[in-house]
């Protein structure tokens, strides 16, 4: 038999009446839903149903885990993912116990997994030594990860509960929106968050607004959102409700309602059971905005059968968690995480350092995964240099070779586009050093960054982003849990907020894409294939007119050592 803990609240199961915390919980402020909490804290465990019992959301099976010294967050996942109780899953971690087991079971689910994960501490090792690792910290890496495999992260407590409140109602299978507001403000501020948040305001059909006609309800404006504000009848906006719920053009709707409990009270409880009536009918999902004094908004949102949202901006954003979620869910992901390297697989010794591989064994390695490199050569005087860039032929560059020199452009330690053999013997008097790099000079192009490292949680990864000395200022990077393919690749491409200047923009050249996904797949096999790195860094990756590929003209590697 396994327990759960130490160090753990408990475990709650509402089917079965079994409310067993350490801390005394009245069974009556818990309302029986379809969701269940995984937390790694027993304060949380408790605070999470008590906001639940707030916000009257119905909870199913709450597990706290604790320190996780015999059952941990995958064997609960597992649990509630095989639970036909349990529709939408929440999880509060501090760290994860098999972080790739964790993206194959969210993957392998249609149910909603929501992830707090706190303790978002950076990366410190070696953020000197690699853009990769300053771009690519621990949160950054466990943040992709999270996205790869469908779970939701939320940054709050609220975050959570608004999005358990979203996860209740149908899910929304489009991006279009209809709008429907007692007040114009209120509509305004609504079309603002439908684009904000990546919606559509839906096309209302003529038959829509013949049908409001015939009815005799003077809309302010028949569009879209619709200002009903000169409605006080209550009862009539059941049947605006229903109509746009019958529109083809209608996935889903938002509903801004405020009143007066002195006049609309019975009304409004009516609506509400309607509202919750019609969007299980119709299986599309309906976000109120319910505003009134706080003793009747209080007493209709612990009645209702349907979540009631205050801000309508949040009442959207979480809709847009909704629709993200039944688009992930249409993937057909076949790939599984665990099945490569994982931290704590790699056998090492205790004790471990690490060293950085040399210039040429570092060009070697890429080039055998077919990386294209820079035409080069190690001298160590301007006689040398001089031979060697004849073979080579000008232009060419000339670099320092040095470990203790990461960033050679700030200190002077690289001379571009040398011409001829006096211009070369120039730059040697320039440049400190005992050991130089003569480089072919190549064309101009559209500089990119690609790294992998060893997570500590995920394993290894890949990090594309825009390179040369402006990756850290523009931090436009993507990160991709290994392993990585073509359309994995291409995807990280789209992502880049720059990925514009890949498609030819205003004019430019079109550079060879299919040479940069080539490059990406590639520092993916090598990275898994090779667990002794613990980072690679190549910067610049010079990617060439479309059909010319791609070069890299400087890379870096470090390797672990086992001592």
């Amino acid at each position: 038999m396994r327990v759960i803990g130490p160090n753990c609240f408990g475990v709650i199961n509402m089917e079965l009446g079994v409310v067993l915390p350490f801390f005394m919980i009245n069974p009556e402020y818990i309302r029986r839903g379809n969701i269940s909490l995984i937390s790694q804290s027993g304060g949380i465990f408790y605070d999470t149903c008590m906001l639940c019992s707030c916000e009257n959301i119905g909870l199913n099976k709450l597990i706290s885990i604790g320190n996780k010294l015999l059952t941990h967050e995958n064997d609960a996942l597992r649990f509630l993912i095989s639970d036909a109780g349990t529709h939408t899953i929440g999880i509060y971690l501090e760290n994860f116990s098999d972080a790739r087991e964790l993206m194959d079971l969210a993957l392998g689910t249609d149910k909603p997994i929501l992830l707090l994960k706190a303790n978002r501490s950076p990366a410190g090792e070696e953020i000197a030594r690699f853009h990769t690792t300053a771009l690519a910290g621990n949160d950054d890496v466990a943040d992709a990860a999270i996205k790869q495999a469908g779970i939701h992260r939320v940054d709050s407590f609220q975050d959570m509960i608004d999005l358990f409140k979203v996860f209740s109602l149908p899910t929304l299978k489009g991006n279009r929106l209809a709008v429907i507001s007692r007040s114009g403000g209120h509509g305004v501020v609504s079309a603002d968050a439908v684009f904000r948040n990546g919606f559509e305001l839906a096309k209302l059909s003529s038959t829509f607004f013949d049908g409001v006609k015939k009815k005799k309800l003077n809309v302010i404006r028949a569009t879209n959102p619709l200002d009903i504000g000169d409605i006080y009848d209550i009862s009539d906006y059941q049947y605006i409700l229903e109509m746009a719920l019958r529109e083809s053009t209608v996935d889903g709707v938002v509903f801004v309602v405020t009143f007066s409990s002195e006049s609309d009270s019975s009304k409004m409880h009516n609506f509400i059971k309607f509202t919750a009536q019609v969007s299980k009918l119709y299986n599309k999902p309906i976000a109120i905005s319910l505003l009134t004094n706080r003793e009747e908004w209080f007493s209709i949102k612990m009645a209702a059968d349907i979540p009631i949202f205050t801000d309508v901006g949040t009442a959207i954003k979480s809709l847009s968690a909704s629709y993200r979620h039944f688009k992930t869910k249409q993937l057909d992901v076949k790939q599984k995480y665990s099945n490569i390297n994982r931290p704590g697989t790699i056998k090492t010794r205790r004790t471990e350092s690490k060293e950085m591989m040399g210039v040429l064994e570092t060009f070697d390695l890429l080039r055998n995964y077919k990386i294209p490199v820079a035409e080069c050569e190690i001298v160590e005087n301007p006689i040398q240099g001089r031979e060697v860039a004849i073979k080579i032929g000008y232009p060419v560059v000339l670099k320092s070779v040095s470990p203790d020199i990461i960033h050679k452009t700030e200190v002077g330690g690289v001379k571009l586009n040398i011409n001829t053999p006096d211009e070369l013997d120039s730059a040697f008097n320039d440049i400190p050093g005992k050991q130089y790099l003569i480089q072919k000079m190549y064309p101009i192009g559209i500089e990119m960054i690609i790294g992998g490292r060893q997570d500590s949680e995920f394993g290894p990864v890949v990090l594309i982003g825009f390179g040369g000395i402006f990756v850290e200022v523009l931090h436009d990077t993507v990160i991709h849990v290994l392993p990585i393919f073509e359309k994995d690749a291409e995807a990280m491409i789209d992502r880049l907020k720059g990925s514009v200047l890949l498609k030819g923009f205003r004019g430019l050249t079109l550079p060879d894409r299919n040479a940069l996904v080539s490059a990406i797949v590639n520092i993916g096999k090598l990275m898994i294939e090779h667990p002794e790195i613990s980072n690679l860094e190549i910067n610049p990756l010079i990617v060439f007119e479309q059909g010319k590929g791609a070069c890299a003209v400087d890379a870096r590697i470090i390797k672990k050592l086992e001592t």
